[in-house]
């Protein structure tokens, strides 16, 4: 846990000994049920562990909080990050989200100037692809897809490879597609640095557009803050757009490139 989320665990082990029972039959239901906080009230909780609503309010005071609210705003943020917690009771609430979400994709797309980043994906006489963590099978996927309309797309780093070499070996003619959606690696600043000078698309969720200095091109995905959960939907979403405009600009040559591919395929009976 980051010490964000762990910051109510570690208020509770700090006061038990020095709570009185009712607070602890609160600290218990709480060190168990730490996301109850964010989908019930303070009368809820009150009721659920047999104390008075005043009791819940002295508790939370007690842990160091201003009230119900700010506890609520903590752990929020720990969600935020990416860290998985239960935030809602609403089961469609996920679809409803998510359509949100890819709509502000859509939106955000048409404001946006694609041409130079297809013409990039295009044209470039290579790609470097960078993705960690759970933006490594986003950045896995990118490079399959660019794949089947072009050749010169690489995925960095290789499985239990560092990445200074890599980086050492991008020219300043190559286009770098770097992913990093949420919950990044403590590197990720120093990569982007490290690139500066690069022709850069940087594919990233909310709390990422801090770095929109560091490349020249961002693109947002916005993910669902109230599902314990992340969906890759928009991202992959993103990624398909970007493809598939990228074939129409490579026409026949990518046309004659993802049938080379099926060849291939056939010959080498790997497929169904």
């Amino acid at each position: 846990m980051t010490n964000n989320s762990s910051s109510l665990i570690e208020r509770i082990h700090r006061h038990y000994v020095d709570l009185t029972s009712n607070s602890r039959r609160l600290a218990d239901y709480l060190l168990l049920n730490p996301e109850k906080v964010l989908i019930m009230s303070t009368n809820e909780i009150a009721e659920v562990c047999s104390v008075s609503k005043t009791s819940v309010s002295r508790f939370i005071r007690r842990l160091g909080y201003t009230d119900h609210q700010s506890l609520r705003n903590e752990l929020l943020e720990v969600r935020k990050s990416g860290e998985p917690m239960l935030t809602t009771t609403n089961e469609n609430c996920d679809f409803q989200k998510e359509i949100q979400a890819l709509e502000r994709l859509r939106k955000q797309l048409n404001k946006s100037k694609l041409k130079p980043i297809i013409q990039s994906l295009a044209k470039a006489p290579s790609i470097k692809v960078i993705g960690y963590r759970n933006s490594y099978p986003l950045a896995l996927h990118f490079r399959q897809q660019l794949m089947q309309c072009r050749g010169n797309v690489d995925l960095l780093p290789l499985p239990g490879q560092t990445i200074g070499e890599d980086l050492a070996s991008i020219k300043e003619e190559d286009f770098v597609v770097i992913i990093g959606i949420r919950r990044r690696v403590s590197q990720f600043s120093k990569i982007l640095n490290q690139l500066q000078g690069n022709n850069i698309l940087l594919i990233t969720d909310q709390s990422g557009q801090k770095y929109a200095s560091k490349a020249c091109h961002l693109l947002v995905c916005h993910m669902n803050n109230d599902t314990p959960l992340d969906s890759y939907a928009v991202p992959m979403s993103l990624i398909s757009h970007l493809v598939n405009r990228t074939y129409q600009v490579l026409k026949g040559d990518a046309t004659q490139l993802s049938s080379k591919i099926s060849s291939h395929y056939s010959k080498l009976n790997e497929l169904e």
